[in-house]
């Protein structure tokens, strides 16, 4: 037994070694898998933020072309309006009328 002694020293050490780095190694890759998944975490709460801020920005836009271009609808209705009255007014012979009465009486007054 004496013979095999030293042997039996050095796998028993052999095996508290081996055992004693795997346990380490399974704690150390458990942490590493922890500060992963936080920092996961961090860039897809990141990528959220990112996005409703792109959203928001997105949606001003849009609000800023819809009031543009409501103010320029409405700018239209209201040349439309008025050409159209005028265009109406202009059928009436009475307009016609007092229209070429006012240039004639604007033409005397400028001589």
């Amino acid at each position: 037994m004496e013979k095999y002694l030293p042997y039996i020293v050095s796998i028993v050490s052999a095996i508290i070694a081996g055992r004693t780095s795997y346990v380490t190694a399974r704690k150390q890759a458990r942490i590493d898998l922890q500060k992963l998944e936080r920092q996961h975490d961090l860039e897809i709460e990141k990528e959220r933020e990112h996005f409703q801020m792109e959203k928001e920005k997105m949606e001003i836009e849009h609000r800023h072309q819809m009031e543009l271009l409501e103010k320029k609808l409405e700018n239209e209705m209201g040349t439309n309006i008025v050409n159209t009255v005028f265009s109406e007014a202009m059928k009436m012979p009475e307009v016609r009328q007092q229209l070429s009465q006012g240039m004639r009486n604007n033409t005397k007054k400028k001589h």
